[in-house]
């Protein structure tokens, strides 16, 4: 009797085995042969389910992104305001190992999407949900703070611009910048558009 193989399952392994072959030796090393001996699988297999390394690369990609949001979300169910937001941010600094190896993967594949279209609208896609999920925390903050701006498109935008700063320069020199200083330069970040920011969170 044949073994019954979970394809979802089998084509998620592949893509977590890309991710940790990513961090570990850069998207030059990251070959599909590579790939295939991380997953343990042959290179006849990842032939099957992905049409060749960019295609394993999008997948990997997205289930970056998806990690992220999953985490986020699970950690703002019951909160709201600024609670909610200041706990999102929070959560998107890279202030462990999870989010150091993280912030290495985003930083290769930003590189590599410099020459490859495809890449860049899937970085693009991924970057434009997330800046809408911060505008409606930023909405609903603000409403809470009695605060009429500014835009939160443009909070929103400044928020991602520093938490991707602070992401490269943890991917580069991850014992340079403690996470309490991560914490002091967002919570500086939010006085600035208004929101007095709470040290329980």
């Amino acid at each position: 009797m044949s073994k019954i193989v979970n394809h979802s399952a089998r084509r998620l392994e592949i893509v977590d085995a890309c991710l940790r072959v990513v961090s570990r030796v850069g998207l030059s090393g990251a070959t599909t042969r590579e790939i295939a001996k991380e997953a343990g699988v042959s290179h006849g297999i990842i032939s099957h389910y992905f049409n060749g390394k960019n295609e394993i690369l999008r997948a990997a990609l997205q289930r970056s992104y998806q990690q992220l949001a999953d985490r986020i979300d699970a950690n703002l169910n019951g909160l709201s305001g600024l609670e909610a937001l200041q706990r999102a941010v929070y959560d998107a600094l890279p202030v462990d190992e999870e989010g150091r190896i993280g912030e290495q993967i985003e930083l290769a594949f930003w590189a590599y999407a410099i020459g490859n279209p495809e890449l860049a609208e899937e970085r693009w896609r991924s970057y434009t949900e997330w800046r809408r999920a911060l505008e409606l925390l930023i909405r609903g903050a603000q409403a809470q703070e009695h605060l009429a701006g500014p835009d939160p498109s443009l909070v929103a935008e400044t928020i991602i611009s520093a938490l991707d700063g602070l992401g490269a320069q943890v991917a580069m020199y991850p014992d340079r910048i403690p996470a309490e200083r991560m914490v002091e330069i967002m919570d500086a970040l939010l006085a600035g558009f208004g929101f007095v920011t709470t040290k329980n969170t």
